[in-house]
């Protein structure tokens, strides 16, 4: 019998018309396998075979998503090549899954290119929800939470940061000059000298290289998704983009633990005076208590990466919109001028101390963040257990997107969401809300931003020593600067635009009263 079947098969097959007719055949039906959803799944476009709805992504992902949304509800179910991944738009849906679920949404799916970057997720960002991902997460928090509040930090921006750049702002002499090269240079002094001790001038070689890499990161990692990251096979095929991406990888990675280097060689005992001394005492410790394997030279080097990495881009990018928005709202840049001038005067630079006084400028931040959502998208979550949401069933392993842009446009919960208007952020008072619904710039559950506060409290005195010192203003017959969102995949970034700038202190105020 089974001699017969396999040679009336081979009869089939011997006729190249019958050959066709079965690759053809094998081609639609795994075409149609490829774009079926498992049952439970919430519905969503078919998207095409093979690749899903990567095409329809391909433009401007955050708008095609809300464009879903409208159609297919408020959870709906999108393919990316064979993958299923589940988009949540409603703040009810994204408190479920992060909040009251934490511990089921709080994997990370692998992805090539992330997996790259993080050495086979071996950091915090990217690691997956494991008893070593608490270990890094602890160190780290542990290792810049000196950094978020306090002496330090306002020594850092006011005293080491800030008075290069007032000096290179200065010098630009009433000429034009794109801000974000300034913010650039303000955003890593900080970060830099929390993180490695060291301070840049816009001229150094080295302040110039860390300008290359993250540009060179942004324009080879931030394209959107890359053959490999559909199917894993690609990332053997040696394509230039992975040519490209395997050499910025080394270069940043390179760069990270050069610094790493020069703090082992010198380092004193006791000695710690920034976030590299603290995880290599960390990691001494740990060796001491022989659990090495818990904090390895790579995790080391990995910590640091999403440090000094996350906290740069997004910080640079959210300071570079208040601008874009001060300068198109000088009324509301003259209520900033208006309250430091009350609470700070001209004769001191801020303090953390005068964060409960400056409400609207705390407003004026928290508005930018809303209406200009950095990370969009969020970084996507993956399902640890077979689980649900909105009733509907997701299974383990299940890519999870939290669509923040649809959160904090939500007409539900935000008056005119298209609006610029800090003073939705303050109370009847005049004090900032201590909560509001459908707002989470910073994530929530397990994978919260680790920097929240850091970032909070060091935008507030960042933006508080701009405004302090300079009216900032559009270039004459330039216009003001756009405001439409230049969405690079998940980051949404200003179209670059110059300012003028005029001092408001002439005199020099570094020292605190």
């Amino acid at each position: 019998m089974v001699y017969a079947t396999a040679g009336t098969i081979q009869t089939f097959l011997s006729s190249p018309i019958n050959v066709f007719i079965v690759l053809v055949a094998f081609v639609l039906i795994t075409s149609i396998w490829s774009m079926r959803r498992p049952a439970g799944l919430p519905p969503g476009p078919r998207g095409l075979p093979f690749i899903g709805s990567i095409g329809d992504l391909a433009k401007s992902p955050v708008h095609t998503i809300c464009d879903f949304a409208k159609t297919y509800g408020d959870i709906f179910t999108l393919k990316i090549g064979m993958q299923c991944i589940v988009v949540l738009n409603k703040i009810d849906l994204v408190r479920e899954a992060l909040l009251e679920k934490q511990d089921e949404f709080a994997g990370r799916p692998w992805i090539y290119t992330m997996d790259l970057l993080s050495e086979g997720g071996q950091n915090i960002i990217n690691c997956d929800f494991t008893k070593k991902w608490k270990v890094l997460r602890k160190v780290g928090h542990q290792a810049i939470r000196n950094y978020a509040s306090g002496y330090t930090l306002e020594k850092i921006v006011t005293k080491e940061a800030f008075p290069r750049i007032k000096k290179a702002v200065v010098d630009k002499n009433g000429e034009p000059f794109d801000p974000k090269s300034i913010l650039t240079l303000f955003v890593c002094n900080v970060i830099s000298n929390i993180c490695f001790g060291h301070n840049y001038d816009l001229d150094d070689t080295e302040f110039k290289n860390i300008i290359q890499i993250t540009d060179d990161m942004n324009d080879v990692f931030g394209s959107g998704t890359t053959l490999a990251d559909l199917q894993p096979i690609f990332k053997y095929i040696p394509t230039e983009a992975i040519r490209q991406m395997k050499k910025v990888s080394n270069t940043w990675l390179t760069f990270i633990q050069s610094k790493v280097d020069d703090h082992r060689m010198n380092m004193q005992e006791g000695s710690v005076s920034d976030v590299v001394h603290d995880v290599l005492k960390f990691q001494a410790e740990l060796k001491c208590k022989d659990q090495a394997d818990e904090l390895t030279d790579v995790h080391v080097r990995q910590i640091l990466a999403d440090i000094f990495g996350a906290a740069m881009d997004t910080t640079i990018h959210t300071l570079n919109w208040c601008v874009a928005y001060l300068v198109n709202y000088p009324d509301v840049q003259a209520k900033v001028h208006k309250e430091i001038d009350d609470v700070i005067g001209k004769d001191r630079l801020p303090l953390l101390s005068d964060k409960t006084k400056l409400p609207y400028c705390e407003a004026v931040i928290l508005e930018v963040m809303r209406i200009r959502t950095i990370l969009s998208l969020n970084l996507p979550h993956e399902t640890m257990v077979n689980t649900s949401i909105g009733g509907y069933n997701i299974p383990k392993g299940t890519q999870i997107w939290t669509n923040l842009w649809s959160l904090h446009m939500d007409e539900e919960y935000w008056e005119e969401p298209e609006k610029f208007s800090p003073e939705r952020f303050l109370d009847d008072e005049g004090n900032v809300r201590k909560r509001q619904d459908s707002y989470l710039p910073f994530s929530a559950g397990r994978r919260v931003c680790l920097g929240e506060v850091l970032a909070r409290n060091g935008m507030l005195l960042i933006f508080t020593c701009l405004f302090q010192h300079f009216t900032l203003s559009p270039v004459k017959g330039n216009g003001n600067p756009s405001l439409d969102p230049n969405f690079d995949y998940i980051v949404t970034r200003c179209i670059p635009y110059d300012v003028v700038a005029k001092e408001r202190i002439s005199r020099q105020t570094d020292s605190q009263a």
